[in-house]
């Protein structure tokens, strides 16, 4: 009678089923892929703004961000899928989430990157400014206005603007209709933003999905490991 056991030395171990190398390599290409889409939005914007309102110039940019963003997250998980060999429909889809994540991820990390640049640009120029600033008075800057042919009515009204400019900053700010508004866009940019992350992780599942090739079943055998494929 034959023996069928498996024994230990015919076990093969399993390790992580994350296949991280086409996670990356999907994930790379979906942020090259949104790039090149951006640049060609704003080649197009620019070229047609003559032509049109900036209202509608405004939202045809925001159609086209999404266009763009959903179109790379598609592509970066059809390329994930192509580079991970033997996984089912699930896996697919885990690996499709897992790619959308790490897109986010290096999209926030670029972004957190660029404003701490920003701030410190900003920083430096604030504070050569104060420098210039404290080293001119009032009269030194009415003087270099009056010495660029600046009216003296102009100047007048420079300074009662600069004097009235804190009292309606708080105005504005304490106005409950500009508070309301305020709270509504808040409210709709919230819920749009989670809308469109939502579809941005949909587009990444399917194309995943899409790009599911056939997967293997392991198995262990008397003399050795035995793949089949399955459809």
């Amino acid at each position: 009678m034959a023996d069928n056991r498996v024994q230990v030395e015919d076990l093969m171990p399993v390790q992580s089923r994350v296949s991280w190398g086409a996670v990356l390599a999907g994930a790379v290409v979906a942020l090259a892929l949104h790039f090149v889409l951006t640049l060609l939005g704003g080649a197009i914007g620019f070229t047609v703004s003559d032509d049109v309102s900036g209202e509608s110039l405004g939202r045809g940019a925001a159609i086209w961000a999404v266009v763009a963003t959903v179109a790379a997250l598609f592509f970066g998980g059809w390329i994930t899928s192509q580079c991970t060999v033997g996984e089912n429909k699930m896996e697919a889809v885990v690996h499709g989430i897992i790619m959308w994540g790490v897109v986010f991820a290096m999209i926030l990390w670029l972004l957190s990157s660029g404003l701490s640049a920003g701030f410190s640009a900003m920083a430096g120029m604030a504070n050569l400014t104060g420098a210039a600033a404290k080293n001119m008075s009032s009269e030194d800057w009415e003087a270099a206005a009056r010495q660029a042919g600046v009216s003296q009515e102009s100047i007048d009204q420079w300074r009662q603007s600069a004097e009235d400019a804190p009292e309606r900053a708080r105005e504005e700010a304490t106005d409950p209709a500009n508070r309301e508004a305020a709270a509504e866009y808040a409210t709709q940019a919230t819920w749009w933003t989670l809308g469109g992350t939502l579809l941005s992780m949909a587009a990444a599942v399917i194309g995943a999905v899409v790009g599911a090739g056939p997967s293997f079943r392991i198995f262990a055998t008397r003399r050795g490991v035995a793949a089949v494929r399955h459809a």
